[in-house]
């Protein structure tokens, strides 16, 4: 909780400390992954952010949010193919922002 702290009060690397420190203690705790990532992705660390996006996967495949989160950093850096992929996961898992974007470029899943 305190990482969530950090991250809402803006303070993403205190935030990355405190996730990291979960992680440690609990390497299976998919949450504090998706947490990494989103702190990496606000700081503009797009690999990292994928790094833990997709641990956070591996742990919680059924994850819709992480998948269009990684989706978000791969388009960041230019890794539109993965990017679509991703999309397309978090859209057939049921996530509407995925469902909406992949409409919106006329694009199905």
């Amino acid at each position: 909780m305190r990482g969530e702290a950090y991250a809402n009060l803006g303070d993403y690397r205190q935030a990355i400390k405190n996730y990291g420190k979960s992680t440690e203690l609990d390497p299976k705790f998919a949450e504090a992954y998706f947490s990494l990532g989103f702190a990496y992705a606000k700081l503009g660390d797009y690999l990292q952010a994928i790094k833990n996006y997709t641990k956070a996967i591996d742990l919680g495949p059924k994850d819709s949010e992480a998948y269009f989160n990684r989706a978000t950093a791969y388009s960041k850096i230019g890794n539109h193919q993965q990017a679509i992929k991703d999309y397309k996961i978090a859209a057939r898992l049921g996530y509407k922002p995925a469902q909406g974007f992949l409409k919106s470029n006329r694009m199905s899943w």
